[in-house]
């Protein structure tokens, strides 16, 4: 029996909602901190927030032109197929599946389960684990990568784990209703976010200075020539994680209404949204704390200790339930989206073939969103996902290079296809976005290779993680075999 069609259930609200709901997460509240670490100078990290939000937007165009040419279910998995072949197409649907898209769900669901600690005390199982001779600290070493701690934290993997299966639950009973729980939450989420902006700058006049956004820590203030760069390349990639996911409502193209007219524009406002938001909290963290008062903010909590500075501890509670109101949205937004590239993968035969599978009833990729929810409790639960999501900027950079050379192969291998979004300064926009990306991918390689060298990193973690992406290689193969043997 034929698969019923999946459902155009989203509009422009829902499918805006879902690209600020995908970027902003945990990311803006902790980056910064290990940022100002990296590059302790204020007027750097402000200008490193402005480069890396234009060219997002300048990804965010280009990304744009593809999804008007092919508004298909799977986003970039189909453009990749399309412009390279299935063999790259494949090894992109492999990372999001092995790191990028299960890996976020876990660790924002971990971040979630972080800030529900501040209202309930969450068991650690210590008993337990004493009577199977091991504690909290006992690690899995995974030859070639490092350690992971599964015993850790028990009870807020417990937590997340829950938050997991409720939101796989949700989004298995309907597109409309995981879009009408997402617009809720991400409007919800972003007057909860410019509310404690507003409470920083008006109530925080007497501890904070504007001074300090012009001021450096005693470190930035002597880095120069390759450090600098080094220190520069560091803090872009805390940025780019939190700005990631942008191209995510791409894969729900078969579920948005009008997708060449309606996505385009979502990813465009909600693009604009995220970075002026962005540039606006980094401000007032700088405002209260200093760069110094970023970089040594307990846990990486910048949000937490800048509302502590202006209220005292009564805000605690408050800025805990934003957390988690932010830290469920973003959840919810990647569970939703991601799902739909390993559904289009399966429809090609290049995943568990069950994959394809619509729900006769919610008209969702059910079989799909369960075997991502159970991939990503394992990393969560494993503990993985920690060094997972550390690789996972790198890979993604090379991803969106190729990305945006795909613009220009196909403006030269089809030269008279309809065009409904147009790449705004064509071809300079992709083009920089292309030379950055490829700058940026080859500085980090090389951080990354003097940090393990020096002893400050177990591994090259760029590297490790195109290793792990390869890893796809052998799976590609089975079922492209399985495929045709059928």
């Amino acid at each position: 029996m034929l698969n019923p069609p999946l459902k155009r259930a989203l509009g422009l609200y829902a499918t805006t909602a879902l690209v600020i709901g995908s970027v902003v997460g945990s990311g803006i509240f902790s980056s910064p901190s290990t940022m100002a670490r990296d590059l302790p100078s204020a007027p750097y990290l402000m200008g490193v927030w402005l480069l890396t939000g234009v060219l997002t937007l300048f990804g965010a165009f280009t990304q744009c032109e593809l999804v008007g040419q092919m508004p298909k279910t799977g986003g970039l998995y189909e453009y990749f197929r399309e412009v390279y072949g299935e063999g790259l197409g494949f090894l992109y649907g492999w990372a999001n599946f092995m790191i990028a898209g299960s890996g976020a769900i876990a660790a924002i669901s971990f971040f979630f389960a972080q800030y529900f600690e501040n209202f309930t005390a969450l068991p650690h199982f210590t008993h337990a684990l004493t009577l199977i001779g091991v504690s909290e600290q006992t690690p899995w070493n995974i030859p070639l990568l490092g350690a992971i701690f599964p015993y850790q934290f028990l009870g807020r993997k417990l937590i997340a784990s829950f938050l997991v299966i409720f939101l796989t639950a949700l989004n298995v009973r309907g597109v409309k209703l995981g879009g009408t729980v997402q617009s809720i939450s991400t409007t919800a989420k972003l007057l909860a976010i410019l509310a404690i902006v507003v409470v920083a700058f008006i109530a925080g006049s007497h501890v904070g200075s504007a001074a300090n956004w012009s001021r450096a820590g005693t470190a930035g203030s002597s880095l120069i020539g390759w450090p600098l760069i080094g220190a520069i390349a560091l803090a872009m990639s805390g940025a780019f994680w939190s700005y990631d996911g942008w191209g995510n409502a791409a894969y729900i193209a078969g579920e948005v209404r009008e997708p060449q007219k309606t996505i385009p524009k979502a990813i465009i406002l909600g693009t604009l949204t995220f970075i002026g938001l962005y540039l606006v909290v980094n401000l007032a963290y700088f405002y209260i704390l200093s760069v110094t008062g970023v970089a040594n903010a307990p846990g990486d909590r910048v949000a937490s200790q800048m509302i502590y500075a202006v209220v005292g501890s009564g805000g605690a509670g408050i800025i805990a339930a934003i957390m988690m109101l932010s830290a469920f949205d973003t959840t919810n937004s990647t569970v939703l989206t991601n799902a739909r590239v390993y559904y289009a993968m399966a429809r090609n035969g290049l995943f568990y073939r069950k994959s394809e599978n619509v729900h006769k009833k919610f008209q969702t990729p059910h079989i799909a969103l369960i075997l991502q929810g159970a991939w990503s409790i394992i990393l969560l639960v494993t503990g993985s996902f920690d060094l997972i999501v550390s690789m996972y900027v790198f890979v993604n950079w090379v991803l969106y290079a190729l990305m945006a050379v795909a613009v220009f192969i196909l403006r030269k291998r089809k030269p008279n296809t309809e065009r409904p979004f147009s790449v705004p300064g064509y071809p300079w926009v992709p083009a920089i976005f292309v030379l950055f990306a490829t700058a940026y991918v080859i500085i980090t390689l090389v951080t990354d290779i003097q940090a393990y060298q020096a002893g400050t990193q177990p591994l090259i973690r760029s590297v490790t993680g195109m290793a792990l992406v390869l890893t796809g290689l052998p799976f590609y193969y089975y079922w492209r075999w399985k495929r045709r043997g059928s």
